[in-house]
């Protein structure tokens, strides 16, 4: 992977993952969905200037956490800025009442975690150092997801640590020079995934992932039409006795703790939504050359894991399965996400994710600064309400037992049905690590399916096949142009389609013009719709930007997805220069009809 000079404003590519979330947060601004917070308690005798000088070598050592995204030509870019756009905020609470200190460091804990980013401003990397009392501190970082990733924290503290004690002893920063920066990963993901490496890995996922994406669980309310993020969660233990006895049954049989976990969560699917093949998404580190292994950065990947459970296989089946369908996975691992969704075009929906509703993951111990001279450093809990799936299970590899969460969308789920959900799973987990030769039915009077009100995005007819080509994106996705011959004359009349035989109205041909711009060929008439004229994530905000300057309007990206045909969004930007409301959410244009948006 070749190193590239860049000066300060020079522009980068970004990753695919990077521009996948950059269109997300185009869809959806001004939220905090994909931050990524961390704090720690230093106490002992701190020495604060050493501290802002640790942070800021970080800052310096790796481009992506200064920079921001630019939009040239409705494409976005990445441009790096100067170390001297990071400025750590410090914040002393010691002249409070200790109680009233902690209590509000506690809201600076919460605030920092929920204050969105602005894509379009460095840096990536916020920093606040609370003074609670003279030898008690709390450092808390956010960063956007852009430029970071679980392993990216891990790296983050190592060379924070290393360059706190040189900063305290007065001597150099002993660390080695990057061999790569994020943006190179990003020029080089760019040129690697083509050809016909990539069309071997892309038929693999179209293979596994044809057919029906069934539901997960149940949900105890209807999808609301808008994901809305809101979350909670539920504490998951797992015994020591019974952490033990899943290292052993893996040991026996060949298969990683993650997988036998994996497994019994499987079934635990299958018995709850009647159906033996639910997908599953995991993180993957997706750090698949040395080079990139010392930075920080979004490299981590998502897999999405269908393991077919039919002909009640006993657990020592199920094991045998899943270790495959995991192994085929990692051998596949290449295919980033956003390109996937791409290919795949799974029916747009702005109500859930799309390939799978449930991830399940096991992690190590979170990562901590190290070696600080005289400080003692704990992990810090940051409070966190915001969920990107139905369902999140996420266990923690504790050595002597797995800890974890389950996070789940308040907006379908009650909390009593989750917390009945995490001690199934643990009672299931051990029931079947117990007794591995049985099938898996002679646990399910135990776990009876549950019903409930499924909303109209859980329906089977809700959706086309995930293999299916429908020309819709579920705005996920973040692909190239396209430039596309759409079977239609270029010169052909707009206005046959009209309704009633009428001549298209002034936005209709404003909007009929924007898409032959971008698409390089005129739209048949005012009902082709976007989607199916091949219209994806990227083209989809390059249309909305146009249209936005040509009218003088902040129109969102949204718009789109829920107006597809030119006469439908024509009438939508309609609404919104005859309404003149402020905020995008509140739109009735943006309301599928037939929907009502949950509170």
């Amino acid at each position: 992977m070749p190193s590239s000079e860049r000066r300060v404003d020079t522009r980068a590519t970004l990753s695919f993952a990077q521009q996948r979330l950059w269109f997300l947060d185009r869809l959806r601004p001004d939220r905090p969905d994909h931050n990524v917070p961390a704090a720690v308690r230093l106490r002992g005798p701190l020495d604060r200037g050493a501290l802002v000088e640790a942070v800021t070598e970080v800052v310096r050592r790796h481009e992506v956490l200064r920079g921001r995204v630019v939009v040239v030509d409705d494409s976005p870019y990445q441009v790096t800025e100067s170390v001297d756009t990071f400025v750590p905020t410090l914040t002393d609470l010691t002249a409070l009442p200790p109680a009233q200190a902690e209590e509000r460091a506690h809201e600076l804990v919460v605030h920092d975690a929920a204050t969105p980013f602005d894509l379009g401003t460095a840096p990536m990397l916020r920093a606040r150092l609370i003074r609670i009392a003279a030898d008690d501190h709390l450092l808390v970082l956010v960063i956007h997801h852009i430029a970071a990733d679980g392993w990216s924290l891990s790296v983050l503290w190592q060379e924070f640590s290393a360059a706190y004690r040189a900063a305290v002893s007065a001597r150099p920063v002993e660390l080695p020079e990057l061999p790569v920066q994020y943006e190179d990963f990003a020029e080089w993901q760019r040129d690697h995934l083509t050809g016909p490496a990539l069309r071997d890995q892309l038929a693999h996922w179209r293979e596994r992932l044809a057919g029906r994406i069934p539901s997960a669980f149940p949900t105890d309310r209807p999808r609301p039409a808008l994901w809305s993020g809101r979350g909670d969660q539920v504490e998951l233990r797992i015994p020591a006795e019974l952490t033990e006895r899943v290292r052993a049954l893996g040991r026996t049989h060949e298969v990683t703790p993650f997988m036998t976990l994996l497994a019994a969560f499987k079934v635990l699917l299958a018995h709850s939504s009647g159906e033996p093949d639910v997908p599953v998404g995991t993180p993957i580190s997706g750090r698949t050359r040395i080079e990139v292994e010392p930075l920080i950065g979004f490299f981590v990947n998502t897999l999405v894991l269908r393991t077919d459970l039919s002909g009640d296989p006993s657990f020592t089946e199920a094991l045998g399965r899943v270790r495959r369908c995991a192994v085929d996975a990692y051998a596949h691992q290449d295919v980033p996400f956003e390109r996937l969704v791409e290919e795949l075009r799974p029916g747009r929906d702005l109500g859930r994710h799309p390939l799978f509703t449930v991830m399940f993951q096991v992690e190590g111990e979170p990562a901590l600064p190290s070696g600080l001279p005289d400080i003692e450093v704990t992990a810090h809990q940051v409070p966190y309400d915001i969920v990107k799936f139905d369902v999140e299970v996420s266990l923690t590899d504790c050595g002597d037992r797995f800890t974890g969460v389950v996070r789940y969308a308040t907006d379908l789920f009650e909390r009593a049905t989750m917390e009945q959900l995490a001690l199934d799973y643990a009672e299931l987990l051990g029931r079947l690590v117990g007794s591995p030769e049985r099938p898996i039915s002679a646990w399910e009077p135990l776990l009876a399916p549950r019903t409930g009100p499924a909303g109209p995005a859980d329906r089977p007819e809700a959706g086309p096949a995930a293999g299916q080509d429908t020309g819709r994106d579920a705005g996920l996705d973040a692909g190239q142009d396209t430039g596309q011959d759409t079977g239609r004359d270029a010169g052909q009349d707009a206005d046959q389609d009209a309704p009633d035989g009428a001549p298209p109205t002034e936005t209709e041909l404003l909007v009929l013009e924007v898409w032959a711009e971008v698409f390089g060929v005129a739209p048949g008439g005012v009902r082709d719709d976007f989607f199916e004229l091949g219209g994806h994530s990227l083209l989809a905000s390059r249309v909305m930007s146009r249209l936005s300057r040509t009218l003088d309007l902040e129109l969102p990206v949204t718009l789109l997805f829920y107006h597809p045909t030119v006469a439908e969004l024509a009438q939508g930007i309609d609404a919104v220069l005859l309404a003149d409301l402020d905020s995008p959410d509140s739109h009735p244009a943006l309301i599928p009809a037939g929907e009502d948006q949950q509170p």
